[in-house]
């Protein structure tokens, strides 16, 4: 009973997020909105800082999503963790449809995959988060 309990929850939070989402009332008004040809939300400028797939979106930024409602990108109003990595506030942040990372300006420097990526500079990752790119230190 309660593993069905939870999975009600978790059903009932990813479908409130989507629908977040995909609600054009969090766009700016007077701001161009981008649709997709079923309708659905693909980008538009927020009228103030939401909360799109856990993520702080800045106010009059742009947010793209993908059609499935998961965010795809837009430009972050705090600083975000993703598993051992930290995104600069104010940075681009991206994500593949699946939720995972895939690129972001990161605050602090850090290793991974064996090699140093510095601070304030762009980071891109795999789907399956192996290193694609970075700065490395002078």
């Amino acid at each position: 009973m309660k593993r069905m309990l939870l999975v009600l929850i978790f059903l009932l939070v990813v479908a409130t997020e989507q629908a977040v989402a995909l609600d054009a009332s969090i766009c700016n008004a007077g701001s161009d909105i981008i649709y997709y040809p079923n309708g659905d939300l693909r980008s538009c400028n927020l009228g103030d800082i939401t909360i799109l797939s856990g993520v702080p979106c800045n106010m009059l930024s742009t947010a793209e999503f993908y059609e499935q409602g998961m965010l795809k990108s837009c430009v972050t109003k705090n600083f975000f963790y993703y598993e051992g990595l930290v995104c600069n506030e104010y940075g681009l942040i991206s994500f593949y449809p699946s939720g995972k990372l895939e690129s972001c300006v990161l605050a602090t420097r850090v290793e991974v995959d064996g090699k140093i990526c510095v601070e304030q500079q762009p980071i891109a990752l795999f789907e399956t988060g192996k290193l694609k790119s970075c700065t490395n230190p002078r």
